[in-house]
C-alpha cells in the first residue's frame, strides 16, 4: 500500500513543512515531498488543512475507555485502554501499573509480557510504585508501600523483552539495589520522594535519569534545601515528565519549568484515567468511587486521582495557557518522550523509515485523522 498524505501542514517531530506530501508504504513513512513531486505509484489522500504529526506518545496512562488497568489487569481491558488513547492521537503509550500488591503487579506484567508482540501502540510499562515515601504516597494506598524485596526483583528479572519505567523514591531503596535495578535495562524515575539535593545527586550518578510528574508528590524548594523540584531544574541531564490539565501544575511553573530544563529534557504525560472517551465520570480506585468534576478526580481525600485529559489537551493547554511555543507543545507529546524511553530511531517523527503513526488535528486541537503502522484507525471530516 502506497499512500500520500496531501493538504496539511507537517510537523516533523521538530518543526513545520507547508506544501509537502508525506509519503506512506506499508508501515513505514517512505518520505516526504514536495506536492508536485508525488510519485505516480502513490495514492493521493487530501486532508482537509490543519496539522499532521508524528501520533503522540504518552508515557503515563493508567487506564481509559471506562477501564484502569489496575482494576483488570487483562488483554481485553488493555486493549480497551488502547483503543480509548488513539482515539486521541495517542498512538503509542506505556500502561501504568500504580501501587497495589505483588499479585497485581504480576498480572500487568504477565499481560503486557503476553500483549507486547501482538499491538504495535503498546511501548511496554510503567511501574509507579510500590517503593515510595509515605509522606508522599498521593492517591497511593499506604497498605501497599513497600520496600524491594526477593519477590519484586525475582519478578523484575524477567522484564527483560521490552521497555519498563519504574518510579521509586530514591531515599527508600540502596545504592546496591538502583545499579541493580539500572543493570536490568530500567528507566528510573524520582517520584513520590522527599529526597534530599544530596541523595538525588547520588542516585543520578548510579542511574537515576527522570522525574515523575514534576511538582505533585514530592519535595518542594525552599531556600536552604533544593530538595526534588529544585533538584529537577538543576541536574540538566535528567529528563522530567509534568501533567498539564491545568489542575496539576499552575501554568506559569509548567513555563517555569519549560524554561528551566534543557531542550528534549520536558515531557508530557497524562496520568489519565478511566474516563478518556468514556461517558461515565466516574470509577472505582481502590475500592473506592472516584469521579471527575470540571477536569479535576478527587478521591475522598480531597487528593488529586490522576487526570482526565489526554496528549492533544496537553499541547491546547501549554500552547494557549502556558505560553509554550506551538512546536515545543506537539515535540513534548512526541520527539521527546520517544527520545526518554529510546524508540526515537522509529516513532515520535516524521522521518523516512520511521513508523507511520500519525496525528491530524486542526487548529483547536480536535483530532480528526489518526494512523497507526500506516493503517488509518480514525477517519473524521475536517
Amino acid at each position: 500500500m502506497k499512500k500520500a498524505l496531501t493538504g496539511a501542514k507537517l510537523f516533523t517531530g521538530e518543526n513545520f513543512l507547508e506544501n509537502k506530501a508525506l509519503l506512506i508504504e506499508d508501515k513505514n513513512i517512505a518520505g516526504i515531498v514536495g506536492e508536485a513531486h508525488i510519485p505516480k505509484d502513490f495514492k493521493i489522500q487530501k486532508l482537509n488543512g490543519g496539522m499532521l504529526s508524528p501520533g503522540f506518545i504518552d508515557l503515563q496512562v493508567n487506564g481509559g475507555g471506562g477501564k484502569l488497568f489496575n482494576n483488570s489487569p487483562d488483554k481485553e481491558s488493555l486493549n480497551i485502554i488502547i483503543e480509548a488513547h488513539q482515539h486521541f492521537g495517542s498512538t503509542s503509550i506505556m500502561p501504568t501499573v500504580i501501587s497495589d500488591s505483588l499479585n497485581i503487579l504480576q498480572k500487568c506484567t504477565d499481560t503486557i509480557s503476553n500483549e507486547i508482540n501482538n499491538n504495535d501502540s503498546l511501548l511496554g510499562i510503567h511501574i509507579e510504585g510500590p517503593f515510595f515515601n509515605v509522606k508522599y504516597r498521593g492517591v497511593h494506598q499506604k497498605q501497599y508501600i513497600n520496600t524491594i524485596n526477593a519477590s519484586y526483583l525475582s519478578l523484575f528479572e524477567k522484564l527483560d523483552s521490552f521497555p519498563v519505567m519504574l518510579t521509586l523514591a530514591p531515599e527508600c531503596i540502596s545504592i546496591k539495589q538502583l545499579k541493580h535495578l539500572k543493570s536490568l535495562g530500567f528507566k528510573i524515575l524520582a517520584g513520590h520522594t522527599d529526597a534530599s539535593y544530596d541523595q538525588l545527586e547520588e542516585a543520578i550518578k548510579y542511574g537515576l535519569d527522570g522525574f515523575t510528574h514534576l511538582f505533585n508528590a514530592m519535595g518542594q524548594i525552599s531556600a536552604r534545601e533544593p530538595s526534588v523540584v529544585g533538584s529537577a531544574f538543576d541536574f540538566d541531564e535528567t529528563s522530567a515528565s509534568i501533567i498539564v490539565d491545568l489542575h496539576h501544575v499552575h501554568p506559569s511553573l509548567i513555563n517555569l519549568s519549560f524554561k528551566q530544563k534543557p531542550k528534549g529534557k520536558l515531557f508530557f504525560v497524562s496520568d489519565s484515567m478511566a474516563t478518556i472517551n468514556h461517558g461515565e465520570p466516574t470509577f472505582e480506585l481502590y475500592d473506592e468511587v472516584v469521579s471527575e468534576s470540571n477536569g479535576r478526580i478527587i478521591n475522598s481525600e480531597g487528593k488529586l486521582a490522576g487526570s482526565s485529559i489526554t496528549q492533544i489537551d496537553a499541547i491546547k493547554n501549554a500552547y494557549q495557557k502556558c505560553n509554550i511555543p506551538l512546536e515545543s507543545a506537539i515535540a513534548m507529546a512526541t520527539l521527546y518522550p520517544a527520545q526518554y524511553l529510546g524508540v526515537s530511531h522509529y516513532i515520535g517523527q516524521l522521518k523516512q523509515g520511521h513508523r507511520a503513526d500519525l496525528a491530524h488535528f486542526d487548529s483547536n486541537f480536535k483530532v480528526h485523522n489518526v494512523w497507526v503502522s500506516g493503517k488509518q484507525i480514525k477517519e473524521e471530516s475536517s
